[in-house]
């Protein structure tokens, strides 16, 4: 059975999210002992990302009801419902974090969430700003591939698997 849904909260979780990671690469560039230079550079491609999300949304947002699967619908509006965005506790807390391989968890989620909501957004509308779209999602996993990166190398070598 098809349900007509509304994709509109899906573009505006993304755009929230995307405002939070920028607030929180901000707060942790700002930690010079983590790496402020990577995560600046996090921040601005997050801060375009979502000025994007922002732009689509005042664009299509009279006309963004699809028709879908009940049970597409269910899961689109469980995962836009379970969303953890940052939020100032969050960020404070990674603030004071002293382990890089903390850090890069946190952020390592956020990728993950990006090209997560990334994909479903192109999964969902093929056609919505199909090459921005496109863009977005191949920054977002260059994000989280470099993420992993810098996690594994934060990690102490006995820590590993060999």
């Amino acid at each position: 059975m098809t349900v007509k849904w509304n994709g509109a909260n899906l573009i505006k979780t993304i755009a929230e999210n995307e405002a939070g990671a920028t607030k929180f690469y901000r707060a942790i560039a700002e930690e010079a002992r983590i790496g402020e230079k990577f995560f600046e550079l996090l921040a601005q491609d997050e801060e375009k990302h979502e000025k994007i999300y922002s732009a689509l949304l005042k664009r299509f947002e009279k006309n963004i009801e699809i028709e879908l699967e009940e049970s597409d619908a269910k899961y689109m509006d469980l995962l836009i419902e379970a969303n953890n965005p940052f939020d100032d506790e969050l960020i404070e807390k990674a603030k004071k974090m002293w382990d890089k391989s903390q850090i890069f968890e946190i952020a390592e989620q956020a990728e993950r969430d990006a090209v997560l909501f990334v994909s479903e957004l192109q999964r969902l509308y093929p056609d919505m700003a199909a090459e921005e779209m496109a863009i977005i999602l191949k920054e977002e996993k260059s994000h989280l591939q470099k993420v992993l990166e810098r996690k594994r190398e934060s990690q102490p070598m006995f820590g590993r698997g060999m």
